[in-house]
């Protein structure tokens, strides 16, 4: 029976490390499904969707102790579906990207529009960089969300436009065929 399981880790960066966790996998015949990692100031953060029989993962799960030490990150786990066996309702998939001079509390006011409207957010990824033409620093957010058929696109619209002219926010979604 294949098994799925969620991994994250976050420890001090160095080269390797990401080598380091996929061998870990593959001596133990997992497979890693999907994956995200990234460096955040000085420390490397990934998170991992696994896969394998279930007796390779009651191995890993007891091996982990060896990759703790030997990374020196700290790591968690949690058992999950499969992804095809995630319960979901019909939808309609949207990107949404904003721009805006940074500053604390943009991604709350997205992501209380969505929140309110029982928009589920699906991946969110957020950086700022410093723009040295400027001297400003420019947040960017990417968000990929699935719309439910009862929420009116233009009453996300409007509300999405609101939170853009109150912040000063370059806020643009659109519908996706594919992600």
């Amino acid at each position: 029976m294949r098994s799925y399981v969620v991994f994250s880790s976050m420890g001090p960066d160095r080269p390797g490390l990401v080598r380091e966790i996929a061998e870990f996998f593959s001596a133990r015949g997992i497979n890693i499904e999907r994956s995200r990692g990234c460096v955040l100031g000085n420390e490397f953060g990934m998170v991992i969707l696994t896969s394998g029989n279930s007796e390779n993962i009651e191995g890993l799960i007891k091996d982990l102790d060896s990759l703790r030490q030997n990374t020196g990150l700290d790591i968690h786990i949690r058992k999950t579906k499969a992804p095809l066996h995630r319960e979901v309702l019909p939808s309609i998939p949207y990107k949404l990207i904003a721009i805006s001079i940074d500053r604390p509390g943009i991604i709350h006011q997205i992501c209380k529009v969505f929140h309110e409207r029982g928009i589920n957010i699906e991946d969110l990824s957020t950086n700022v960089n410093h723009d040295p033409a400027t001297g400003a620093n420019v947040f960017q957010m990417v968000c990929y969300f699935s719309l439910p058929p009862a929420v009116k696109i233009i009453d996300l619209k409007n509300a999405i436009n609101r939170i853009s002219d109150e912040y000063n926010i370059d806020i643009r979604f659109d519908a996706m065929i594919n992600k």
